[in-house]
């Protein structure tokens, strides 16, 4: 306890709050020097400045927090988001559309293509194992091929052959294949988003035009749609519909009742119209692609029969077929055909009238000519491998022997130029005479002949033209002597 005036005087301005001056009516604190009040004075201003940064501290992280998380790009005015989005290209102006709906609405320099890929999406580690899957698949095939299996008739016993194998690829596939669906499944659900803000977007969104769109994706029920707003709203002149899974079914009719549509040329990958007559906008189109699945020959005679403004006809990766491909048409406009890796045995081009180029490449395939006036240029591209593949283990051995009268059967065409290309380490070329006289046949080249092959064959095609002009022989020099 203080024991006199003075130490009491002190003892009672410590006891008060910091930073509070003494009560006025406290005699003690009239008493009170100047000197040591300002001393006091001073302290509690020390405690004050010590003690107040923490709160403001507190604020000042809150709003940086705050400035940090704001989306600044979207305060803009929209002059220059859309000076923005004229820099990009049309893979990332797409991608915007669903940052805000500020986002959606702005208007957007017409690009005039568009390609939206779900394998974009996908992660690295996806394309990894999914390669890891595809070559050994690849493995197993080549297994398959290796295998003497010419004398063994039951596909069942040549499943038995392979048998140790089948299972070690299964093993593996079973391990990797839910792996790959996971990833498939994240990466459809970001792709859906997207599509589904570019081509279906509400009603008072600017109208864009563009001329190519391009969708490779998985198969999903809602596909349907994106097909009827690209072509029916939004004017689209060139498509492409690349499914990766196996063929799928879509009736186009809803397009019937579109009004203005401009779509020239399609191409469907594993997806097809509904068996029967296509619908009516199939006969405006002049340039069609089938690839996989949708290149089955049923599908090929309706699209044929209908489109009677068909220019250009491609077939990509047909699935197997024993039955021939017949082409009869004799009111189709068909200029361009081409079958490219197409497991078709026969081509019968029976009534083509306007029909003026023809490629075909893959499995050597038996070519009969009918009326087809205007054909002037041929182009044959073959590659024996000795087998064919009729499903996932049924395996069977093709001739590979072959003679040229093959390829030039029927009445002969009046082809000017001839491509020919014949590859195989098991093909061989029977030295028989032509029975076709290719009298207007002008230009001939012979490309990849492996140096280990006699030329005899190819005099006998020199003297089934007899009026030829030009002839060039090409001579594989990576072939085996």
């Amino acid at each position: 306890p203080p024991t006199t005036r003075k130490q009491s005087q002190i003892h009672r301005c410590c006891l008060l709050p910091a930073g509070q001056p003494p009560l006025l009516g406290d005699p003690m604190a009239m008493d009170t020097s100047p000197r040591l009040y300002r001393r006091l004075r001073k302290a509690s201003d020390i405690s004050i400045a010590t003690t107040a940064p923490s709160s403001s501290k507190r604020m000042r992280t809150k709003e940086e927090h705050s400035s940090c998380c704001e989306d600044k790009i979207s305060s803009l005015p929209e002059e220059i988001l859309i000076m923005i989005l004229d820099k990009l290209d049309a893979r990332t102006t797409v991608t915007t559309t669903i940052l805000s709906k500020r986002w959606l609405d702005l208007p957007r320099r017409s690009h005039t293509f568009y390609d939206l890929s779900i394998y974009d999406i996908l992660p690295p580690r996806y394309h990894r194992l999914k390669k890891i899957a595809v070559e050994t698949k690849a493995s197993y095939e080549v297994v398959k091929r290796t295998q003497n299996l010419t004398d063994i008739c039951d596909k069942y016993d040549r499943y038995n052959a392979i048998k140790d194998r089948s299972e070690q690829w299964m093993r593996k596939v079973r391990l990797l294949t839910p792996i790959l669906q996971r990833y498939e499944r994240l990466a459809m659900r970001c792709y859906v988003k997207r599509v589904n803000a570019f081509l279906l977007p509400p009603d008072n969104v600017q109208r864009r035009s563009f001329q190519k769109l391009r969708l490779q994706t998985f198969w999903r029920p809602g596909l349907d749609e994106w097909f009827t707003a690209a072509v029916g709203r939004w004017g689209v002149e060139d498509l492409e519909i690349v499914v990766e899974s196996p063929c799928k079914q879509f009736g186009f009719y809803p397009l019937n009742r579109c009004q203005n549509v401009r779509l020239k040329r399609l191409l469907l990958s594993n997806f097809c119209h509904y068996y029967g007559t296509p619908p009516l906008f199939f006969q405006r189109l002049t340039t069609i692609t089938l690839c996989k699945g949708s290149s089955r020959p049923h599908l090929v005679y309706d699209i044929l029969r209908d489109c009677l403004q068909l220019v250009d006809l491609r077939l990509r990766d047909g699935p197997y077929s024993r039955a021939p491909l017949h082409v009869n048409f004799p009111n189709s406009r068909l200029k361009n055909l081409q079958v490219d890796n197409c497991d078709i045995f026969k081509i019968y081009l029976t009534s083509v009238p306007c029909l003026e180029t023809f490629a075909c490449r893959g499995q050597p395939t038996k070519l009969r000519y009918g009326e087809v006036p205007r054909l002037r240029h041929v182009s044959l591209n073959f590659l024996e491998t000795g087998y064919a593949y009729t499903g996932e283990h049924d395996l069977v051995p093709r001739k590979n022997t072959h003679s040229l009268s093959k390829f030039f059967k029927g009445v002969p065409p009046p082809v000017e130029e001839l491509f020919l290309q014949l590859r195989g380490h098991q093909m061989w070329m029977k030295p028989t005479a032509i029975i076709s006289r290719l009298n207007n046949l002008k230009k001939l080249f012979i490309a990849n002949v492996p140096m280990d092959w006699d030329t005899f064959w190819i005099f006998t095609l020199f003297a089934a033209a007899p009026y030829l002009q030009s002839l060039h022989v090409h001579v594989c020099p990576l072939s085996t002597k």
